[in-house]
Order: structure tokens, then C-alpha cells, then sequence
């Protein structure tokens, strides 16, 4: 297998449907040993943005280059055949007449006889499923197709590699560690590669680099930890956890919200704020036991097994019940319904957006 060397270089990339804008100045970079999520509610333009990679879409605006040389320019692109793309579907699209070997040797059908059972023997090896060379696709299991899947997608040695909701024809049970496996095999070949999902705690736990897009345009780009500690605005905090928000406003040069009073950090420009806070950053403590607490009464809790859900509520001027506010604590807590407690959130786990952003 030939040494990984070609990056992706996609440059202010627009593309239109009839009414609708896919996409609108996409630009991104995807280096060889990186896999790259990209993330986003349907119809925000990710599986459109690897449609123009791969040549099943025309390119209209921009440009899309592969270890530097243009593969999609408008008014000029290579055929998909002649791109040095790996494409992998998310119903693995496997031919059922066809051997596992006759499937992963099918893009290879124009080499020496000799080059292409070394090739499909190699790749066989490299997804461990030599001993089933002779299976047909139906009496292999989904993990199994999955990875004929993608050593077929390998085949021609790709420069670059595209998962299209490449685990979201598995069961939940079968997902996580076919995952595992196939990422794994991925990262050991130092390909280039983009991988297209809907779930975010799928793309946090397998890119080296998540890319969260909306409406057609990149929001953030960055590793999973920061995404999670220090999104760009509640839509991506939000993606990546449950949160609890307020509307809040900046008093005498300090933060009023319902957890309290809080400094307001030197970048906070904006007097009117959305406050966020991740439920699992809320401290539920004995009634008094920390001065920089508030008092609160707990509504309701349900146990998850790993964790438990308390819902709390604070006092707040005008609001007669409270405001509801979230915490998910580790374990089982023995909290009940009307139980007086302390909440607490430390500053530094607060995050502040423009109220709007």
C-alpha cells in the first residue's frame, strides 16, 4: 500500500439546488493521517459537499484540489472515475452476486490478473476477512459488510477517502464497535479522510477534527475538546450536550443570572448575554454548604443507571415556581422531590453568547 501524501483543498465552495442554496463559501482542509467529521442537522450541505468531492455533483462555484492538483474547477472537472477518491455509502451498496473478493476486486477489473488478487488479498488481510473471500455479501453480518465496504472504497488506493453516514445502517448494540474496528483500520493507512454523520457524539469520538455546519456554511472547525469547552455560539455548544440557558444582562460590571452573580469576562462586548452552563457542570450540594451557591428545591429526578437527572428549581424575581434549571450528577443521588439543596457552577465552566448568536 502506497505511503498516504495528499491533502484535500476545498476553496470557497457554493453550490445550488433549484431554490435552495446548499451550500455558500465552504472552504476546508483535510491532511493526510486526519479524519475529519463533519457534522450538522439534515439538509445543512454535507453529503452535498462530498457529492462535489467525489464528482457526482458539478461544481459551480470555487474550487476542489487533491494533493494539489484541481480535480473540480467551474466549467471543468475529472470524471469520478478518474478522481483518487474512495467513496463508502451508508447502505454499504455491496453487489449481492458477487464474492466478497469479486466486490472489493470490482474497481479493479481493468488490472493484470496477478496485481488484482494481490491487491484484494491485501486489503482482505487488512479488514480480517480473508476467510471469507468466497462469502457472498447476505451471510455476512453488518459489520462484516461494512468492512467489504471499505476495503472496496480502498481498492484503488485512494488518496482520499469519504464515509457517507457510514454507521447508521447498524443497530445501536452493533454501531459502537464496528466503529471502532473501522477507524482503526482507517487510521493505520494515513488516508485523508472525510467522514459525513448526523451524530455528534459519533463524530466527537472518531475525528481528530469535528467540522459542525448550518445552513451551508461552516460554523466551527476544531478538535472535539474545544468544540465542547469553547463553541463559537449556543447552536454548537448545544449540539454537544444538553445545556441550561438564560437571558442575561450586564450589571455594574457583573453578570446577573439565576445561578447567581458572576464577573464578566473582558471579551464580553455585548450588554445583553444568553448565559449557558452543561447540565453536568451544575454542582447539587447540602442546603448552605457553599457560599457561592444558591438555594434551590428539587423538582424531580429520574436515574439513568451511570448517571442521575435532577431537575432543581431557583428562585427568580417575577417567576412565582422558579426557574428550571438541569443537573446530571454520577451514579444514583438520593434526592426526592421538594428536597431544599445547594447549586453552584464554577465560572470558568460558564459560557456566554450574544443573546441571538
Amino acid at each position: 500500500m502506497k505511503p498516504p501524501s495528499s491533502t484535500i483543498e476545498i476553496v470557497d465552495v457554493s453550490h445550488r439546488y433549484p431554490g435552495h442554496a446548499a451550500l455558500n463559501g465552504v472552504s476546508l482542509t483535510v491532511s493526510p493521517h486526519e479524519v475529519t467529521c463533519i457534522v450538522g442537522p439534515s439538509g445543512c450541505g454535507k453529503s452535498t459537499l462530498l457529492r462535489l468531492i467525489s464528482g457526482l455533483e458539478t461544481l459551480q462555484t470555487g474550487s476542489i484540489s487533491i494533493g494539489g492538483v484541481p480535480v473540480a474547477v467551474p466549467g471543468r472537472s475529472l470524471p469520478p472515475e478518474r478522481r483518487p477518491v474512495g467513496l463508502m455509502f451508508q447502505d454499504f451498496a455491496l453487489f449481492p452476486h458477487l464474492t466478497v473478493s469479486g466486490n472489493v476486486a470490482f474497481g479493479l477489473r481493468h488490472r493484470p490478473r496477478a496485481e488484482r488478487e494481490a491487491r484484494v488479498a491485501e486489503l482482505l488481510e487488512l479488514v480480517a476477512l480473508t476467510r471469507y473471500a468466497d462469502a457472498y455479501p447476505h451471510t455476512l453480518s453488518g459489520g462484516q459488510q461494512q468492512r467489504v465496504a471499505l476495503a472496496r472504497a480502498m481498492s484503488r488506493e485512494p488518496d482520499v477517502l469519504l464515509l457517507d453516514e457510514p454507521f447508521s445502517a447498524l443497530d445501536e448494540q452493533m454501531r459502537r464497535s464496528v466503529r471502532e474496528e473501522v477507524v482503526q483500520i482507517i487510521r493505520a493507512t494515513g488516508i485523508a479522510t472525510l467522514v459525513v454523520t448526523h451524530d455528534p457524539e459519533e463524530a466527537m469520538e472518531i475525528g481528530s477534527r469535528v467540522v459542525v455546519m448550518t445552513d451551508g456554511r461552516i460554523v466551527q472547525a476544531d478538535t472535539p475538546l474545544a468544540l465542547y469547552h469553547n463553541p463559537a455560539n449556543s447552536f454548537v455548544a448545544q449540539l454537544f450536550g444538553e445545556l441550561n440557558r438564560f437571558s442575561a444582562r450586564v450589571v455594574d460590571g457583573h453578570l446577573d443570572t439565576p445561578l447567581g452573580r458572576f464577573p464578566v469576562p473582558a471579551d464580553a462586548t455585548a450588554d445583553a448575554l444568553e448565559v449557558a452552563c452543561r447540565v453536568e457542570d451544575v454542582a447539587v450540594l447540602p442546603p448552605g454548604s457553599r457560599p457561592d451557591g444558591i438555594a434551590a428545591k428539587v423538582r424531580r429526578t429520574s436515574f439513568l443507571g451511570s448517571t442521575t437527572r435532577v431537575c432543581l428549581s431557583l428562585p427568580a424575581a417575577g417567576v412565582p415556581e422558579g426557574v428550571e434549571i438541569h443537573a446530571r450528577l454520577p451514579g444514583y443521588v438520593p434526592m426526592r422531590a421538594g428536597d431544599e439543596v445547594t447549586a453552584a457552577v464554577d465560572p470558568r465552566r460558564l459560557m456566554l453568547f450574544r443573546a441571538g448568536a
